[in-house]
């Protein structure tokens, strides 16, 4: 059983905008949003005859916090206050847990047409290695995201994005590189509420046989203007992704 690579995936966000799926607009200037996933929790286990062997993760509180600086380019940082991992081997029970990494990133929304209800954007992003307790390697990592945006008619919104990580390798000894790609689509049922289905790709560099697929769907509140409640359920497709992944998220801005 691999180690599935969610965390990487929910570290990474007042529109009603996807779970997963960056969005392409930045934070008003003078305005911070605060983006937490307030518990993150994955659930895999071995296919068969293995099947005992499982892999649960918790997540606690892994932020996002973002500061416009002009009406296209902002900055964020994102850190994760706790983390837990326990692997069960072959009657075997191994845990660690203890704070995530820091996380330091820039967006510029490059290109939007007003018109049609679209925008684009860039993200550079890097990471340093804070974490304690095992949860996490001890190297620098980065990479970039590209996320697109746009109103489809009869209510509904599409959008998708591209990312590229450099990640150190299993031996610890250089790196690999790895692509996201997801996309969602949307739609808004009232000034409140709205649902969404999105589905992810990830690819490493190792191979076309690494890679990993998902589907899931989600639902956005907005209690306030300013707060935002998100829930999603995700379905691992193949055996590198984690069967099932519950996100509990809420979207802050003042």
């Amino acid at each position: 059983m691999r180690i599935p690579a969610f965390f990487a995936f929910v570290l990474f966000g007042p529109a009603l905008c996807a779970q997963l799926t960056e969005h392409p607009q930045t934070i008003e200037p003078g305005k911070i949003l605060v983006r937490m996933d307030g518990l993150t929790l994955g659930l895999d286990r071995s296919p068969a005859p293995a099947a005992e062997n499982k892999y649960t993760a918790v997540g606690v509180a892994s932020t996002v916090v973002s500061a416009g600086l002009t009406s296209s380019v902002d900055v964020q940082v994102g850190f994760q206050l706790f983390l837990r991992e326990t692997y069960e081997f072959k009657g075997a029970r191994t845990s660690h847990s203890g704070l995530g990494d820091l996380s330091f990133r820039t967006k510029w929304t490059f290109w939007r047409d007003d018109r049609i209800g679209a925008a684009a954007a860039v993200i550079p992003y890097v990471k340093v290695p804070t974490n304690t307790g095992g949860v996490g390697n001890k190297s620098v990592e980065g990479g970039f995201i590209l996320p697109w945006e746009m109103a489809v008619g009869a209510g509904f919104r599409a959008g998708a994005m591209f990312q590229w990580d450099v990640v150190r390798n299993d031996a610890d000894n250089g790196y690999d590189s790895r692509w996201l790609t997801t996309g969602f689509v949307q739609r808004n049922l009232t000034n409140a509420l709205a649902f969404y289905g999105e589905g992810t790709l990830r690819v490493a560099s190792t191979g076309l046989s690494d890679w990993a697929a998902t589907i899931g769907a989600g639902v956005l509140w907005n209690v306030t203007k300013r707060l935002q409640l998100d829930y999603e359920l995700t379905r691992g497709l193949n055996g590198d992704a984690t069967d099932w992944l519950h996100v509990w998220r809420v979207n802050w801005e003042w």
